[in-house]
């Protein structure tokens, strides 16, 4: 009876101590959230401040390349933002700033218009897919 009791506290201390782990989002395919390419998906989805844009990728064991193109305009200014990857791994995640950044100092463009996404994979089929899409933030 004391060892349970010297363990039920010792698992209370221990718990109540913890520092919190945080670990990144699984990304997980959803037929309505995502927009698929073959079976390659793509996932955009803005980042809860809104002052970015999250790209999630699935199923890039049968891409070769992926890059990707976003446009938008700020009070009327174009700016982008565009990149590319090379699938060694079957899920990728990246987020697309809008606006810059200086060392931890970063300036985010506001009222963004016109922002339209371009997403191109290259299959190992030899096959290229265009994915577009139109982002209202």
């Amino acid at each position: 009876m004391k060892f349970k009791f010297l363990a039920l506290t010792v698992l209370i201390i221990f718990l109540s101590s913890a520092s919190s782990i945080f670990a990144r989002k699984r990304l997980v395919r959803s037929a309505a959230n995502s927009g698929s390419t073959g079976s390659v998906w793509v996932r955009p989805m803005l980042r809860p401040d809104n002052n970015a844009l999250i790209l999630a990728f699935g199923n890039l064991n049968l891409a070769n390349k992926l890059s990707y193109h976003l446009t938008y305009s700020n009070d009327l200014i174009p700016q982008g933002v565009e990149g590319n990857h090379q699938p060694e791994t079957n899920n990728f995640q990246t987020e697309l700033l809008f606006g810059t950044c200086s060392g931890s100092v970063c300036t985010y463009h506001q009222n963004l218009t016109d922002m339209l996404l371009e997403v191109i994979v290259n299959l190992n089929s030899g096959q290229t897919l265009t994915q577009h899409y139109q982002i209202n933030p």
